[in-house]
């Protein structure tokens, strides 16, 4: 069933944290890690008149997800992925993984570095060369487009922003992406 709401317009949000995202995901999946500030980007990068579908590991909390969609009008939440990512993996359906990497891994491989941080924290200090693009504005695809060819590595505080970033680079049709 995951499938036909996905072909009826229907929105594929991974809530799980993001080196389980990382490790094996669905493709076309876009990750936002289930924390404080999940219905914040929720609600930036998401058409609310889009139906959600969502993958979670089973210690989630599912009251929790439900009350932050609920709180920024996202009310048309059709369930979740039954058995979550081991069922899709038994079933032997296709799936993707976005690297991480630390700081100091960073080498000629890297391609473009893009930090998806706000304005206020690349001010306050960021990466030489680095692309500095806020997450918010990732979600046109005018500028999915635009960015430049070749490898890509995303970078954020913690993480959570820059695979969000990956994910929705990733569903553009991206490759060669790190976080």
């Amino acid at each position: 069933r995951i499938r036909e709401h996905l072909a009826g317009g229907g929105v594929l949000v991974d809530a799980r944290p993001i080196g389980a995202f990382a490790a094996g995901h669905i493709p076309g999946a876009i990750s936002i890690a289930l924390r404080p500030q999940f219905a914040s980007w929720l609600g930036w990068l998401v058409d609310d008149a889009r139906p959600l579908v969502f993958v979670l590991d089973d210690d989630q909390n599912r009251g929790e997800l439900a009350r932050q969609c609920r709180t920024v009008g996202y009310d048309h939440m059709v369930g979740e992925l039954a058995g979550g990512m081991a069922a899709w993996r038994a079933a032997g359906l296709p799936e993707a993984q976005l690297p991480l990497v630390q700081a100091e891994q960073l080498d000629d491989q890297a391609g473009v570095v893009l930090d998806v941080r706000q304005t206020s924290e690349v001010a306050g200090g960021h990466l030489p060369g680095a692309l500095a693009v806020e997450l918010g504005a990732l979600a046109g695809d005018r500028l999915l487009t635009e960015l430049p060819e070749g490898p890509i590595t995303v970078m954020c505080g913690h993480g959570e922003r820059a695979m969000t970033a990956a994910s929705l680079l990733a569903r553009a049709g991206r490759k060669d992406l790190r976080v």
